[in-house]
Order: C-alpha cells, then structure tokens, then sequence
C-alpha cells in the first residue's frame, strides 16, 4: 500500500510538472526560438523554416543516424526565394555566422575535368599525396560542439561524375579522397542541396491568366489560389526532380522542401526589411534616412515579380531608392561625416531624396 501511494504522488506531480514547463538551461536549443529567428530572416517560408528546424531538432535529440550526416535537405523552388539564405542563418544560428559553413558551387564542377577537385586528384596526377579538394575540412566536420553546415549549391548543374561521388558522402556520411588514403566525414554536418529545377515551368504557371485574374480578385480567393497553386508547384517540382536525378540519389535524401513562390504580402514585408537593411548601412555613414511610407509601397509594387523573387525587388530598390539618396549625399555632403539627415518621399510617382 505504501507503495501504492507513492507512485499515485509521483502521478500528481507529473501532472503538475507539465503544466508547469521547465526552464531550458543556457545554451540548450531552443526550437521555437531558431523558427522565430529564422522566419524574422526567411519571409513567406514558414513551411520550408519548420522543416529545418524540424532536422535540427531530431540531430539535437540524437536520433540521427550517426553512420549518416546529420541530416540530408534538398531545397528547391523558384531563383529568389531564400534557399541559400536559409542555410546562412542556419550556419548562423549553429556556427560563427552566416559566412561560416562550406559552400560548394556546383556549377564550377560542371566538366568532368574539374571533377578532380571534389575528391581530390587520383594517385599519379599532380596534387594527389596533398589531398586538395573544395572541403574545408573544419567547416565540414565541425567539432564536439559545433556541427558542420556544407552546401552544395545549384546542385543540378554539377557533371554525373561529381554526382556519383556525392552518393557516398549522403548515405555513409564520408568522402574517400581518390588518393585513397584520407576520408573527409560528414557525420556531424548537415548537408543542404539546393536546386532550381522545375523553375521554368513554375514561371509558366505563375504568369497564367487565371493566377493573375485570381489575385486581383482580393485576400480571400487570392489565399485560395496559393493554396491550390502551392499543391501544383509541389507536383511539378516532384516531376522535374524525378526526370533530372536517378533514384538512387533522391532515396538518399531525408526530405525535399519546396520553396514557394513570393506573394503580394511577403513582397511588401520585403521591400520593408530591404528599405532598413539601406537605411543601416547609411547609418554607418552618418546618414539618417527617413523613409515615408509610400516609398516602400511603391518599391513592392513595381519590384514584385514572383518569377524572380527577391532580386526583383533589391534591383527595384537600387535604381528607384538608393539611386536618389545617393545623389541628395553626395549633393548635401561632398566630403566629410558629418551628420545629415534625407528624407525619401513619393512625388509624381517616383521617389525624390532631399
């Protein structure tokens, strides 16, 4: 009986301790904190964002397979939508910063002659006992504390031969250097491909009539249609994927995450983020700048095109923002660093700076 009543105490304060969630000791990761800082970075991805945390958290767990790299993420979707700056802010959230992971370019391995420089040159050829390849080892490999991040970037445009040598490294998390006598370990690194396939048929689906009709048509249809759109793109972006890549590299892939194309909304925040990311780097200079809010309006409305993202709207900004504050600077304050203050404001539908 003593026992009995014991366990129905530890019961009670089980069901106490649940409601009451614990405090996460300093440093320990935080899921909900990564997806709020990243989805403050990442905009109108929110899915894509829960799919990386979703991966951090299952290697923070140690559920991965230690015989595999962390985790292997193929990203696709449309040219500027954020693929490559997600995995940034992810080495940022695990690593030093944005800048500290290993970033391959798939596309300068595109002939097979520059396949040497992926797992190094074969015995006999020049630079084979050196071991050279495009892996910086302490990016890769990461230490006790400190996973790797490795992106291969445009990972459609390396040449089969590169892509044969990538099996390995996805499925037992180590690259032979084709000297044969040192290995390169993926295990504690998280592999991120990216990949643009299926952008030229997603270009043709977002410029249909019917897409364009349905967005005049207001929120709640046009809510609807990126519903069903999103559903469409999926199934094309599956299609592309199956008829570039042999199956026996998609089977190595523990999840594929589609970027979606960007929306009226997400253009506008955007255009925001950008307008104070300028605003910023003026402020090292001494300069304020006051932005009105029609100038940011105007940006997304004239720079938003869902077929080039992003860099859409930053070329938008360069030549109908930044191009006029340039000019009122270097008017105002020729030399020097002194102080000055420019205010950017809509007139006759475009943007003057005095």
């Amino acid at each position: 009986m003593p026992y009995l009543t014991d366990r129905f105490h530890d019961q009670n304060n089980t069901s106490q301790n649940r409601e009451a969630a614990p405090e996460r000791p300093p440093g320990a990761f935080d899921p909900d904190a990564v997806a709020g800082r990243l989805r403050a970075r990442i905009l109108g991805q929110d899915p894509a964002v829960d799919a990386v945390v979703r991966a951090l958290s299952l290697a923070g767990a140690g559920i991965a397979d230690p015989a595999r790299p962390l985790a292997n993420l193929l990203l696709v979707g449309p040219t500027g939508t954020g693929k490559t700056e997600l995995v940034r802010q992810v080495a940022a959230e695990l690593r030093a910063g944005p800048e500290d992971l290993c970033r391959v370019d798939m596309g300068a391995l595109a002939q097979e002659h520059y396949a040497a420089s992926f797992s190094g040159a074969p015995p006999g050829y020049a630079g084979s006992k050196e071991a050279y390849s495009v892996f910086e080892r302490s990016k890769v490999e990461g230490d006790a504390y400190t996973p790797g991040v490795v992106l291969f970037d445009e990972v459609e445009k390396a040449h089969p031969t590169v892509l044969r040598a990538l099996l390995q490294v996805l499925d037992n998390g180590e690259l032979r250097l084709a000297n044969g006598q040192e290995r390169i370990s993926f295990r504690n690194s998280y592999v991120f491909l990216t990949s643009n396939l299926g952008s030229a048929e997603l270009a043709r689906r977002r410029r249909a009539r019917w897409r364009r009709v349905a967005d005049r048509l207001g929120d709640r249809p046009g809510a609807l249609t990126r519903r069903l759109a999103a559903r469409g793109n999926e199934t094309a972006v599956s299609a592309a994927l199956g008829d570039f890549f042999d199956t026996e590299f998609l089977n190595r892939i523990d999840e594929t995450i589609v970027f979606t194309e960007f929306d009226t909304e997400t253009a506008q925040r955007i255009a925001a983020v950008e307008i104070e990311e300028l605003r910023r780097r003026l402020r090292r200079r001494s300069v304020e700048l006051v932005v009105d809010e029609e100038v940011s309006a105007l940006i997304a409305d004239a720079g938003f095109d869902p077929v080039f993202g992003a860099r859409g709207l930053r070329r938008c900004l360069r030549t109908t923002l930044a191009d006029p504050v340039a000019t009122a600077v270097l008017w105002r304050r020729p030399v020097g660093r002194e102080p000055i203050t420019v205010r950017a404001r809509v007139s006759a539908g475009v943007v003057v700076a005095d």
